[in-house]
């Protein structure tokens, strides 16, 4: 049974639009993204739909619309029923729908391996199920990281700190001796800063917009697990598609795959140079911590996800281990 969400006004205003857009230009599409646009996650909307433009030569116009319309975490639902056509979306933020896009944050990244094992394909007709078709599995990788007010100590972890973390990060922070605490991004630095918490679990990227490295200047070494992403059309529209139209959508959605890694790699690298020249430092999980990281971070994330949802997780998850695409 789908969740029911009031919408804001600013919502429907915007559904409206969408209706009366879409009967005199068929060819208009608005996207929900689920992210701020200056937040790093909203790149991947932007190079998709300049990929469309420059596929389709503008016989394909696709908006942006933000969280202001609808809060990010209650974005799936007006996809799956056909309020809005399309969405930019990712597991973590659909979780009171299904678990089984939070564990892809533990699955390989790897386009061809993806694919290749059949696990783009189950993802694609798991989703289907909720009426939603995704074209394409965005990821960056590594995608997460932990920052710290001190640098790691003889301990190798978190013994007796705070750390906060979304349900991603709750793994690694108690197998290393934490204790998470759940809170938005936007409430990171005002906590830190008061010393309400010792670390924050966030995106390896897009930490210094935020001045993270402020008031947590160490920056936890290695990054762990992927960052993955949707790129989703409700299925009534989907449909509606041509075949050819169709055909280059999934062109578009596997080139993605492979634009959104060298993209987030290289903005990795430059990010972890500029916090370092404005005086963030690494710090080094112990060698105990390292070995255990990967997979405290995938039991994690496919515990929620088997809690949440049940077989369809189960299954997910044992296909990913046969190809050893998951711990």
């Amino acid at each position: 049974m789908k969740s029911k969400h009031i919408f804001t006004a600013t919502a429907l205003t915007a559904a409206i639009g969408f209706a009366a857009s879409s009967s005199a230009h068929a060819e208009n599409y608005q996207m929900l993204v689920p992210f701020p646009s200056n937040h790093a996650l909203s790149d991947i909307a932007d190079l998709f739909v300049e990929m469309v433009d420059e596929r389709f030569d503008g016989r394909y116009q696709i908006s942006l619309v933000g969280e202001d319309a609808i809060p990010g975490f209650e974005q799936f639902d007006p996809v799956s029923s056909g309020v809005f056509p399309m969405a930019l979306s990712t597991g973590p933020y659909h979780t009171g729908v299904t678990g089984v896009g939070l564990a892809a944050d533990a699955i390989d990244a790897d386009p061809e391996a993806r694919r290749e094992s059949g696990v783009w394909e189950a993802y694609q007709d798991y989703y289907l199920t909720h009426n939603v078709r995704m074209i394409s599995f965005p990821s960056a990788n590594p995608g997460y990281h932990f920052m710290l007010s001190d640098p790691i100590g003889d301990d190798g972890g978190f013994d007796g700190r705070i750390i906060r973390g979304t349900l991603t990060y709750h793994g690694p922070i108690r197998a290393f001796g934490g204790s998470p605490t759940v809170m938005p991004v936007s409430e990171i630095y005002t906590a830190a800063e008061r010393g309400v918490i010792e670390g924050a679990g966030h995106n390896i990227f897009g930490n210094h917009q935020l001045g993270l490295h402020e008031v947590l200047p160490y920056l936890v070494r290695p990054g762990f697990g992927v960052t993955s992403l949707m790129i989703v059309f409700n299925e009534d529209y989907w449909v509606d598609i041509p075949e050819e139209d169709q055909a280059a959508f999934l062109e578009i959605g596997r080139e993605l795959e492979d634009v959104s890694l060298a993209h987030y790699e290289q903005l990795i690298a430059e990010e972890t140079e500029l916090m370092e020249s404005v005086g963030a430092e690494l710090t080094y999980l112990g060698d105990e911590q390292q070995e255990m990281l990967d997979q405290a971070f995938a039991d994690g994330l496919w515990e929620e996800a088997i809690r949440i949802s049940g077989d369809p997780a189960e299954q997910m998850r044992e296909l990913a281990r046969e190809a050893g695409l998951t711990p």
